[in-house]
């Protein structure tokens, strides 16, 4: 399996925008940042996902570029 097939970024919004929101307000105190920060975690996601390995979870991978946001 290649590795776009590994990755389904048409998805993301749908799989993992509530979690990862979630996620962010709870360690940031404004909402709108917290957007901010989900939205951009996507947008490195896609310019990075040449990079994707597929070692660990499409989820988890996201969540460690939300982590470092």
């Amino acid at each position: 399996m290649s590795k776009q097939n590994k990755l389904n970024p048409k998805l993301w919004v749908d799989n993992y925008a509530d979690s990862m929101f979630t996620f962010a307000a709870s360690r940031v105190s404004n909402n709108g940042v917290a957007e901010d920060l989900v939205q951009d975690t996507f947008l490195a996601a896609l310019k990075a996902s040449a990079h994707f390995k597929g070692d660990a979870s499409e989820k988890t991978w996201l969540f460690s570029i939300l982590k470092r946001k």
